[in-house]
């Protein structure tokens, strides 16, 4: 399976991630405060692997 996607389609998606984690923070925020450092941590693992996945699909001359 190949997945690529351009960089502007990027900003689009995560544009909308980071507006629906802003609503559901404002929601249910007394909720959200008891698991602030696992999402953290969910954060930087998704974040960091998402990262390594759309750096190695870069070509290279």
């Amino acid at each position: 399976m190949t997945f690529k996607i351009k960089w502007w389609q990027l900003i689009f998606y995560e544009v909308a991630i980071f507006s629906l984690g802003i609503v559901c923070g404002v929601c249910w925020e007394y909720f959200f405060s008891h698991y602030i450092y696992f999402f953290l941590f969910l954060f930087l693992v998704f974040g960091s692997y998402t990262l390594y996945v759309l750096t190695n699909q870069i070509k290279k001359f």
